[in-house]
């Protein structure tokens, strides 16, 4: 309760006019612009566009609507049609939360330090004419980008160190977005580097670190199990709804802020009531409870707020731009399994810590060279694909063959790793072809993924 105070307290005065000036006269500095001089990196096999026959309903504004931000009309309107699903809709209202995240519930800042790491700029026009196959249809990233089905709002493609193409279709180039369950890869590679400074052994059963989990279900699953989303209880994502007392609706229940609870509920108060329905480490399922278990973990060893441990771990290491923001629970807890925001080129310097550009941004090798076996070992492709979110995957990258490890959603057998945001948003990185791919949208209802773009752009153009 205490920190919960003292994070509302911070989130009531915090001056957000003085933090967009600062932002503003820093934004111009950060990208060295180069001209479009680059030569062809490979030559990209037309295909023809066919569009298909899915919609979006008609209330909906195009997010160029909102490319140079919303006026304060606008801003009352949908601060007044707020509601906890706003986010998960990713209609107007929760395109603007995504926006604006920090400004709707209480955040605590992950600090930046010392210079920005600069980008340099160099356009690769054959990008914009990448095809792939999604729910739209068949066609380039540049008719997907500017179609309003996809809701996509801003793109960059990293390769070899530089920009190589970027776009801003529905924010602005500050505006910290939400990441959603990008996040998660904050705990796999924390988790991996708590492991490496021996604070933490990943065969350890998890009560040894919880001990509140003692007596309950959780007894028996180890820290592998839940960094690997494969802890065997009754916890996957795709249960949210099902029953208001299952886990999974409680666990979000309680971060919302639920006042029909007992008061005083928090998230482990949800974790506790799982059941087992798999022996641990033996099927892949996607969870954020297994991510919040990994923070808890992290917390525990570190005797620090996970803000502190981002900061202090990777975030003022690697040279970016601003400051990001992590959710902080109705129960003052880090919502560290969904809720960051942090503008789109931080997203990508974070994708170049697992890439051999890391050296552009950083001065200290942040993910080790032994983090990608481990990585690749732990993705067991024979317990992949049987939940809601792998199967969405083997769908829809067009594959099957790989797994997932260390929160990552995919991790391909060339070695190429994805991680997925619930409305669109992308991590995508390829240490081979030295790439990064990242975007942020606001796909209505989560059902518009175009992540098989960032697939066929390292295969088509770098590979």
């Amino acid at each position: 309760m205490r920190r919960l105070n003292k994070t509302n307290r911070l989130f009531t005065r915090f001056n957000w006019v003085l933090v967009a000036i600062l932002i503003l006269s820093s934004c111009n500095s950060v990208v060295e612009k180069k001209s479009d001089n680059k030569t062809p990196v490979r030559e990209i096999q037309k295909v023809e566009t066919v569009k298909s026959d899915y919609t979006i309903p008609g209330f909906l504004k195009p997010v160029s609507t909102y490319k140079n931000g919303y006026t304060p009309e606008e801003i009352k309107e949908f601060r007044s049609n707020l509601t906890a699903n706003s986010g998960t809709t990713a209609d107007d209202v929760g395109s603007y939360m995504a926006s604006s995240f920090s400004a709707h519930m209480p955040s605590a800042i992950v600090h930046r330090n010392g210079d920005v790491s600069k980008l340099d700029y160099e356009p690769i026009r054959e990008v914009s004419q990448v095809s792939a196959t999604t729910i739209l249809g068949t066609m380039t990233l540049e008719e997907m980008i500017n179609d309003p089905r996809s809701r996509m709002k801003a793109i960059a493609i990293i390769h070899d160190g530089k920009i190589v193409f970027e776009e801003y279709m529905g924010i602005r180039e500050w505006d910290n977005h939400l990441w959603a369950s990008a996040t998660k890869i904050f705990i796999g590679i924390l988790m991996h580097k708590a492991e490496e400074d021996g604070l933490v052994n990943l065969s350890d059963p998890i009560t040894q670190y919880i001990p509140e989990l003692i007596g309950t279900e959780w007894e028996g699953v180890k820290v592998e199990d839940v960094l690997h989303q494969r802890s065997g209880l009754d916890v996957s994502e795709g249960r949210l709804g099902s029953s208001p007392t299952h886990p999974v609706t409680m666990l979000y229940r309680i971060a919302q802020g639920d006042k029909s609870l007992p008061k005083g509920s928090t998230l482990i108060d949800a974790i506790k009531t799982a059941e087992k329905i798999y022996e641990p480490g033996t099927r892949f399922e996607y969870a954020s409870i297994n991510t919040h278990l990994g923070t808890l973990i992290l917390e525990e060893v570190h005797n620090k707020p996970m803000e502190d441990i981002i900061t202090t771990e990777v975030w003022s290491k690697a040279g970016m731009e601003g400051d990001g923001t992590l959710a902080i629970s109705a129960s003052g807890e880090p919502m560290a399994f969904g809720a960051y925001a942090a503008r789109l080129r931080d997203l990508a310097r974070f994708g170049m810590l697992f890439t051999p550009s890391w050296e552009t941004i950083s001065h200290e090798k942040i993910v080790s060279d032994d983090y990608f076996e481990k990585a690749m070992n732990a993705a067991k492709s024979e317990i992949y694909g049987e939940d809601y979110m792998s199967k969405r995957l083997v769908k829809d990258f067009g594959e099957d063959g790989f797994g997932a490890s260390y929160q990552w959603d995919a991790v391909f057998e060339d070695g190429d790793m994805y991680k997925s945001g619930r409305t669109g948003q992308c991590l995508y990185v390829s240490p081979e072809t030295n790439t990064v791919v990242v975007y942020y949208s606001s796909a209505y209802q989560a059902e518009v993924w175009v992540h098989a773009y960032a697939r066929e752009i390292v295969k088509q153009l770098f590979r």
